[in-house]
């Protein structure tokens, strides 16, 4: 799965903006690094990012310019090699839907998240400054598969 284009329609501060991450490229790395001043929106884009694969959460602190029924971010995924455009709202349920508008299954997402759960793919795969914080501070005191490798040269 590769996130394609981000689209914050109305979500946090943001109305009707998009962070486009281009095709993906056809050798050499396909990595993208957020960054920008405090405040800017970094944090909202992840979870916006993380709204879009696994629903908006039920009590989302980014309601806060948008009233919760306005709610809505959308993107396109890059699935199994295809490209697939989503949006999604804030509702209890149908709130996955395709590029016509019509409600579609959360399978279409869920079965290319390997069975990860939102907080196993956030630990994963959403790193910014608290989790890098929090696994340097691992490694310096001994926790974890490369808190072992201390004293070993690699």
């Amino acid at each position: 799965m590769r996130l394609r284009r981000l689209d914050l329609i109305r979500y946090g501060k943001f109305t009707d903006c998009t962070i486009d991450f281009g095709p993906k490229p056809e050798a050499g790395p396909d990595v993208h690094i957020v960054f920008g001043l405090n405040e800017a929106g970094k944090s909202t884009a992840l979870s916006a990012y993380l709204d879009l694969l696994f629903g908006i959460e039920e009590r989302s602190r980014y309601n806060f310019l948008h009233e919760y029924g306005a709610m809505r971010i959308g993107g396109v995924l890059e699935l199994a090699g295809s490209e697939h455009t989503f949006t999604r709202t804030k509702q209890r349920s149908n709130s996955l839907l395709n590029a016509t508008g019509q409600p579609v299954s959360e399978v279409a997402i869920t079965a290319h998240l390997a069975g990860l759960s939102r907080d196993a793919y956030t630990t994963m795969f959403s790193l910014d400054d608290e989790t890098l914080e929090a696994g340097g501070k691992s490694i310096l005191e001994s926790r974890g598969d490369l808190g072992k490798l201390q004293g070993y040269r690699i």
